[in-house]
């Protein structure tokens, strides 16, 4: 793949270089010779820029993204699936944290006992109706870029969803959280990640930036995560989430 900051910092290296000894050695003129050195410093800034750019540009990672959002959404809507996806920390579905989509309406969250089996359709409780399929979901290896795991402070949550939002993916300015309780609202600044409101796998899952804070969440607390609402105000995404209980939690209380 051409790689267009090297090539460019490439062309200036060779131009500064060559314009330095030819300006001072015939025209002994002191202009040239800083322009002949700002372009060696702005041809090894834009070298060091190639060389830190990823091997997969942000084109091509957003095309594998929108082709496993169609394919979900697909699988659901011949399913004729309406449930709220349940995100699940990893602990649970053994590796990375995935959502889990009732196969039946979810008026009551499935209290699940243990780690579920590595299958796409999965039972994920005690009663016969307990029963979903399970997902990988935009947010379930993104959780995986953070050298380390959370607090459960909104200050440390905010900052490791700051990280991966605005540091490692580039789709937001700023992310602010607030906790009340089991009930998690994030403000995502300047979101540039849309969500289609009519596809399937959104109604279920919430928009791709959701799926990473749930996901995050989820595997921060280790207990399954609901998102509720997702509101657009002006510039900003704010993200309404739940944090559920499940049956080992309640089986430690008693």
């Amino acid at each position: 793949m051409r790689n267009q900051y090297s090539e460019l910092g490439l062309g200036l290296l060779v131009v500064g270089v060559g314009l330095i000894p030819t300006t001072y050695l015939l025209l002994h003129s002191i202009p040239l010779i800083a322009l002949g050195i700002s372009l060696v410093i702005l041809g090894a800034i834009c070298l060091a820029l190639g060389r830190s750019r990823p091997r997969i540009s942000p084109e091509v990672s957003k095309l594998l993204m929108e082709t496993g959002m169609e394919n979900l959404n697909s699988l659901l809507e011949e399913l004729c699936l309406k449930s709220k996806g349940i995100y699940l920390p990893s602990f649970i579905t053994g590796g990375k944290p995935r959502a889990i989509i009732p196969l039946h309406s979810n008026t009551r969250f499935p209290e699940i006992s243990g780690p579920l089996g590595q299958r796409l359709i999965v039972s994920c409780g005690q009663s016969p109706e307990d029963i979903g399929i399970m997902v990988t979901t935009p947010g379930s290896n993104i959780v995986n870029m953070l050298e380390m795991k959370p607090g459960l402070s909104s200050d440390e949550i905010s900052a490791a969803l700051t990280t991966i939002l605005v540091g490692t993916l580039d789709v937001a300015t700023g992310v602010k959280v607030s906790i009340a309780d089991n009930k998690i609202r994030v403000n995502v600044i300047h979101s540039r990640l849309g969500k289609n409101e009519n596809s399937w796998a959104v109604q279920s899952l919430g928009s791709p930036v959701a799926s990473v804070v749930a996901s995050l969440l989820a595997e921060t607390t280790n207990k399954p995560v609901l998102v509720k609402n997702e509101e657009q105000r002006r510039e900003s995404s704010f993200i309404d989430l739940e944090i559920l209980s499940n049956a080992q939690e309640k089986q430690n209380v008693e």
